[in-house]
């Protein structure tokens, strides 16, 4: 969504300055807190201290030309490169690197602390969270919200106040753009905007100055009593975000919250407008759905939606919900708190996010820059990519891969095509202008041998990418990923090779909740020992992290960007994938050399299924004689059964068959005598 729309026209332009002129006095404090809190950093971050050993070892040397040449690369020559399978100096005691730089920790012991209480707000004794603006995405911080909470419906107030809010919603996206400096990324800083508040509330928790706790309503669940119940504060091992709206939910109402779940559409819920000014509408038909855990049934809040997006439409909103079938999608909620409606949050969100198995690249193309670091504000949809991929089905990424993978060899056969047209009819040109001699192509051994060459060319390229049609796994995508990332960046790709070293390092708390992260270093045939890096937030059962090379793994993600890391005293690049997970199928005698290099714990499963397996081999000679012998005595035995049931039928009809006493005695045998030319002998 463009957030940088131009000002309304005259006609009411004075009712929306006066409404941003009530709002301005709450943004102006958020803004300050951006503007001073988080400064914006150049993309090309200067290494921490203390990092610089950790980051000039990321990868191994590569072997393509550097990106950016130090400042005297030729007095320091690279070292030739080694080889793919060399293990790599025992350097794991580095610190692990996390792609953001770590910011200052609100946590701390020493709750007296002056500088921290003059840092963080939320330290402060009597923090009223309910007139403290806190981010830019806050709705009119301190207004008297007439909303009635744990009632289970709307009364005319609160559908006053309802509509206000909404309409402040779309103030703030109108008018955001002006209160920044030209250099933030609005689209970035808004996005990143919804993450804050849940943060700040988190980390009052962590120090004790936020306490959940459930809050009795003494009514019941009008839709399930029974979902979310909410534990109690001692058995509170992480922050809650939904815990924290139904235990305060005056504190919440107007503030931004991020929920992911599956989202049911149920009815049409409109809000009527006693006024209106200018363009404003006087009817909202908002969708209201049930938004339920991705793990579980339960039930998480009830959303009031205006319109969604998928992959297909993407910057193009859709207002006409699927809700003839009962079905659920999985989406990311950006909205706003509302009330608590009976036990459950009831949240508004302008745009529903709906999360498919194929990223939206169209996202990444606009807010991520490719050819270097990971920046601050590429964070938010560095994270919910990831997420993206996580949640949903890895079978379909991998056939979407596939798909994109064979539509890219059919452009390449089409691009072969048409640029051996057009070298043929240069050549045809040439022969006309008579630069070639003889204008005759029949006579013209020149023309003859050039038309040969490129004919052969085609049949070669063509029958190479007929090939990787038929066997994709031997497709050189890293190097087309290479030479291509502008195609590719947004996409779904699949790499097979072997993992060199592996990393972890925990993700942002409030962008990813905590969860941790591997990176991995994958080197495929076609890299020529160059790595891609591989970035998921779960690894397989058993998977080796500490050995020097494992073989057998595959991996399906997004290309995210170039990354640009530091090698030596030159900055290179390798493509950066996020994946919601990795595939490994490794052979026995993989799995057996893992087990004697010590990589897998005592009592293994795995490595004791490969020792099960791991009998005398039998060659392919024998496999062939057994096959052979067996096929023979086959034949053999089955013919011995059908020359004894043919043998058998004969024996059957002889017995079944009756004499026939048609012919009499002298019949039969009267002949004989009769033509006997001897006398019958008379005694």
């Amino acid at each position: 969504m463009n957030l940088r729309n131009s000002v309304r026209s005259p006609s009411h332009g004075l009712a929306n300055a006066l409404r941003r002129i009530v709002s301005l006095r709450t943004l102006l404090v958020p803004v300050a807190l951006v503007i001073l809190l988080t400064p914006i950093v150049a993309d090309e971050r200067s290494s921490r201290p203390g990092a610089g050993a950790a980051e000039s070892d990321d990868f191994p040397e590569f072997k393509l030309e550097p990106l950016l040449p130090g400042r005297d690369s030729s007095a320091t020559p690279l070292p030739p490169v080694r080889n793919d399978r060399t293990p790599l100096r025992d350097d794991r005691s580095l610190p692990l690197r996390d792609p953001f730089p770590p910011a200052d920790p609100l946590r701390t012991d020493n709750l007296t602390d002056p500088a921290l209480h003059a840092r963080d707000a939320t330290f402060a004794d009597g923090f009223d969270w309910s007139i403290q603006p806190v981010t830019m995405a806050d709705l009119e911080v301190g207004h008297p919200w007439a909303f009635e909470h744990t009632k289970p419906n709307l009364s005319e107030a609160e559908m006053e106040d309802y509509v206000r809010l909404i309409r402040a919603v779309n103030d703030r996206k109108t008018s955001i753009g002006f209160y920044l400096p030209d250099d933030v990324n609005i689209k970035s800083a808004w996005e990143s905007a919804f993450y804050r508040f849940a943060d700040a509330r988190r980390q009052a928790w962590l120090n004790g100055t936020l306490l959940i706790q459930p809050a009795d309503s003494g009514l019941s669940n009008p839709f399930d009593a029974a979902t979310d119940h909410i534990v109690e504060p001692a058995n509170l091992k992480s922050y809650s975000l939904t815990a924290d709206m139904q235990s305060h939910p005056s504190d919440f109402v107007g503030r931004p919250v991020v929920l992911y779940g599956l989202f049911t559409p149920s009815v049409i819920n409109q809000l009527q407008a006693k006024q209106t000014l200018g363009d404003e509408k006087s009817v909202y038909k908002l969708q209201r759905g049930f938004l339920r855990n991705l793990s579980d049934t339960a039930n998480i809040a009830l959303v009031d939606a205006e319109s969604y997006v998928d992959y297909d439409s993407q910057k193009k909103e859709i207002d006409s919900w699927p809700v003839g079938q009962r079905i659920s999608y999985p989406v990311l909620i950006k909205g706003w708190f509302v009330k608590r409606m009976g036990e459950q949050p009831l949240v508004y969100c302008d745009v529903v996010r709906v999360l498919t198995p194929r990223p939206y690249d169209e996202y990444i193309r606009d807010n991520v820059r490719s050819r270097r670091r990971v920046s601050d504000s590429e964070s938010w949809l560095y994270y919910e990519t990831l997420r993206q991929l996580q949640i949903t089905s890895a079978k379909i990424q991998t056939g979407l891969a596939l798909a994109d993978q064979q539509l890219r060899v059919e452009t390449l056969m089409r691009e072969v095509r048409e640029k051996e047209t057009a070298d043929i009819t240069l050549l045809q040109n040439a022969l006309r202008n008579g630069t070639l001699g003889d204008p005759d192509p029949q006579h013209n051994r020149t023309f003859q041998a050039r038309l040969t060459r490129l004919e052969r060319q085609l049949d070669q390229r063509l029958n190479r990418y007929r090939e990787y049609q038929q066997q994709p796994d031997r497709f050189p995508m890293f190097v087309d990923i290479f030479q291509h990332p502008d195609r590719w960046q947004g996409h779904l790709v699949t790499l097979r090779g072997h993992v060199r070293r592996v990393t972890s390092h925990e993700g942002d708390p409030s962008l990813f909740n905590g969860q941790p992260l591997h990176e991995l270093w994958l080197f495929t045939d076609d890299s020529q020992h160059n790595p891609t890096v591989i970035v998921t937030p779960s690894l397989p059962d058993e998977f080796p992290r500490n050995a020097d090379v494992v073989d057998s793994v595959t991996v399906t993600g997004c290309l995210f960007k170039m990354y640009v890391y530091k090698s030596q005293d030159e900055n290179r690049i390798a493509p950066l994938l996020l994946a919601g997970r990795i595939e490994w199928n490794p052979t026995n005698d993989q799995i057996l050399a893992l087990g004697e290099g010590g990589h897998f714990v005592q009592g293994s499963r795995l490595l004791a299924t490969a020792k099960a397996n791991s009998g005398r081999p039998v060659s392919d000679t024998m496999l062939l004689l057994f096959g052979f012998v067996s096929l023979l005595a086959t034949m053999t035995v089955w013919g011995r059964v059908q020359r004894d049931r043919r043998e058998h039928q004969r024996l059957m009809r002889l017995v079944d068959e009756r004499p026939d006493f048609r012919q009499t005695s002298q019949d039969m045998y009267s002949g004989p005598f009769a033509e006997s030319r001897f006398e019958p002998t008379r005694g």
